[in-house]
């Protein structure tokens, strides 16, 4: 008992004796470098954002939204009694100023890619230097989750870090059905920001109403005005904003289990320009051509110019014999399939944009190795992975597998062949593990996390992938507790009040 009473008293002393901090924060995705520091930052009568420039200020307005939607503390005027959140580029003065102070500037400068930033407190600021208003975000998003309240205070933990993410591009598929509610899209944004994504793919499918084409979506449906609230939050957010239309299966505007066709449906005077069973176009067809082109160019103008646009073209299932018919085939089909990708993609090339296309229609379903591991479309008469020859080498290949859970050869195969690729997972936990790590292991592209038909059940593994996409190679997921780590974000973005945090693109000047 006396030993157990001494013992007691030295842990005691001992407790006494160590240095009193704020509890390490839990952060998603991680940090690449980072040091704890014993003393936080008390946040005081709130933030003050100290930004110059119009892309600094930009930022600064989306950190202060969030810091007021998550702990409820206002903006100050000035720093007087508030925290102060300095945010710099690196290549301002200021930054090159704060960065050449840094004891953590070594690293920073050593950090690849122009995604990188450096987060800094002392006893009453935080500074975040960053290559780019891309950077700056990610560093106010990892601030964002340094706050915690506790006795009545809120407190930021202490912490100099540097941070950046192992694949260049992580981009997150969402599908626009007619059953879709425009703010599951807005929450799908906004938590594929908080996990660090810098992409967004949006498929309106027969959701958006055409002004060339009206018959292309049903009636009571979305306008371009009701969506571009969110191509403009995702810029607010600093997103590529990537529109996408199917351009050859997939043409009845609908899924295939619905059986509906949404032209067809309701204007069979359109049937020249599908395939019989009217799922995919008939390329033989020379008026399809207009048909795509001016909806490609309302695509263009609603998402402003972007730099990407995916063509999908996958699961053209007429060419696997539903019918007899060779209409739509021509004489020689491959030859058909080739004048039919060198005019949309010659489309987008003169523009200036990068495509991508889904790829199963360029793998060979009875390939020995990869046909048996692939969604493999190619066979007679089309043959297509014979014409993947004649594609352009900067065509982005996008590789999906929706089960796959040990190392797909599929993505090396088209690397290989010299195309950029990304891996498409769905929202299997281990698929999406797999598939990413996979894309670091051998340093392609990037990812494209897809959601189809499940946006809200996937919501999990896009937190899933994002922290896959940002860590090293060999990240162990599980160190990050399922609920507390990915489903808490979900909970904190209540679709009933969810931020429009595209307002921030407008200066306070103009709102």
């Amino acid at each position: 008992m006396k030993r157990v009473l001494i013992l007691s008293a030295l842990i005691f002393i001992l407790f006494l004796a160590a240095p009193v901090s704020a509890s390490t924060p839990l952060i998603t995705p991680p940090p690449r470098q980072v040091e704890w520091l014993p003393a936080a930052v008390t946040v005081g009568r709130g933030i003050a954002i100290s930004a110059a420039s119009p892309e600094e200020q930009q930022i600064g307005r989306v950190i202060a939204q969030e810091f007021t939607r998550l702990h409820a503390i206002p903006t100050a005027r000035n720093a007087k009694g508030a925290m102060e959140v300095v945010l710099a580029l690196s290549a301002s003065p200021r930054g090159k100023a704060l960065l050449d102070a840094s004891a953590q500037a070594s690293q920073y400068r050593a950090a690849p890619g122009d995604e990188k930033y450096l987060l800094e407190t002392d006893a009453n600021r935080v500074v975040i230097v960053a290559e780019t208003p891309r950077g700056l975000l990610y560093g106010g998003m990892t601030l964002l989750q340094m706050t915690t309240k506790a006795a009545g205070r809120t407190e930021i933990a202490g912490a100099r870090m540097v941070d950046y993410p192992q694949l260049g591009f992580r981009s997150l598929h969402i599908c626009i059905f007619p059953n879709t509610e425009l703010e599951g899209v807005r929450q799908a944004i906004l938590l594929a920001a908080r996990y660090k994504y810098n992409a967004i793919v949006i498929e309106p499918w027969a959701s958006l109403k055409s002004v060339k084409h009206p018959e292309t979506a049903y009636e009571h449906t979305y306008t371009p005005d009701q969506i571009r609230p969110l191509i403009h939050l995702g810029k607010a957010l600093q997103m590529e904003m990537i529109p996408m239309l199917n351009s050859w299966g997939h043409a009845s505007g609908m899924r295939g289990n619905s059986a509906q066709h949404v032209v067809l449906d309701r204007f069979p005077q359109f049937k020249p320009l599908y395939e019989e069973d009217g799922w995919s176009f008939c390329l033989t067809n020379p008026d399809i051509y207009p048909h795509l082109f001016d909806r490609y160019g309302e695509l263009l103008e609603l998402f402003e110019n972007p730099r990407y646009f995916h063509l999908g073209l996958d699961e053209a299932w007429g060419h696997r014999g539903l019918m007899e018919s060779n209409r739509c085939r021509g004489e020689n089909p491959r030859e058909t399939l080739a004048a039919h990708l060198k005019k949309i993609v010659g489309y987008f090339s003169e523009r200036n944009i990068q495509v991508f296309m889904w790829h199963d229609m360029f793998i060979q379903r009875d390939h020995p190795t990869l046909g048996r591991l692939s969604p493999a479309n190619s066979i007679p008469p089309f043959n297509s992975h014979l014409v993947l020859e004649q594609l352009p080498k900067n065509v982005i290949m996008a590789a999906w597998n929706y089960s796959a859970t040990q190392e797909w050869p599929v993505m090396q195969y088209f690397e290989e062949k010299g195309f950029p690729v990304v891996a498409c997972p769905w929202k299997v936990r281990k698929n999406a593990v797999q598939m990413v790590e996979t894309s670091k292991k051998l340093g392609i592209m990037g990812m494209m996390q897809t959601t189809w038909d499940s946006l809200d059940v996937t919501l999990p593994t896009v937190g899933e992938a994002g922290v896959v996409a940002w860590t090293e190679p060999g990240f162990k997921i599980d160190a990050i507790p399922y609920d507390g780590g990915f489903l808490n974000p979900i909970r904190q973005l209540s679709i009933t009040s969810l931020p429009k945090l595209e307002n921030t693109l407008r200066s306070s000047a103009r709102r």
